[in-house]
């Protein structure tokens, strides 16, 4: 009930970030990620993730001789969660520095996301609590505009709370950048 409530609100608040990326000419993308856990070692279910993205070019970069640039985004995703027989949702919101090499034919990115995990008991893993940050790194590979992109990303409470296993996925992703 939560998530048919919050992700419509986020996807409104997102509509003027559209608007303005057009009149400014900054670069904006769209995509799915999908991906699956990396490490068993603090986990006793296997999950499996489903995401919705948007990023969107920032003012604040520079460029690196003819073909090479440092850009930095803003980094949006709405994630579906899924460990046995549990599933739940994900928000989260934050930066992304990307190094693009080639005239930005591929990119090199990290990034940080402070992140609301709206269920944080899946089976016999407990995260501790909804806040959640996550970090990434990856590798995106644009033709036209189309991206194909790779990161490992990592999710966690920072021990926040008393129980912090965290989170790891491999996740990939096909995008739209307009």
């Amino acid at each position: 009930m939560r998530v048919s409530v919050i992700l419509p609100v986020f996807l409104l608040i997102l509509l003027p970030l559209c608007a303005n990326a057009a009149e400014e000419g900054l670069k904006m993308e769209i995509g799915a990620r999908g991906g699956a856990d990396v490490s068993k070692r603090n986990l006793d279910e296997d999950y499996k993730s489903a995401e919705i993205y948007l990023l969107k070019q920032l003012p604040w970069g520079m460029a690196f001789g003819e073909q090479n640039t440092l850009t930095s985004r803003f980094d949006f995703g709405a994630t579906y969660l899924e460990a046995g027989d549990d599933e739940g949702a994900m928000l989260a919101a934050g930066v992304n520095l990307a190094l693009g090499l080639w005239a930005d034919r591929v990119e090199l990115e990290i990034g940080f996301r402070p992140t609301w995990m709206f269920d944080h008991e899946y089976g016999d893993d407990d995260f501790g609590g909804g806040m959640q940050f996550t970090s990434h790194a990856g590798l995106a590979v644009n033709w036209h505009q189309a991206v194909l992109s790779y990161r490992i990303q990592h999710t966690s409470n920072a021990g926040i709370y008393k129980r912090n296993p965290g989170l790891n996925l491999h996740m990939v992703g096909l995008g739209y950048r307009f």
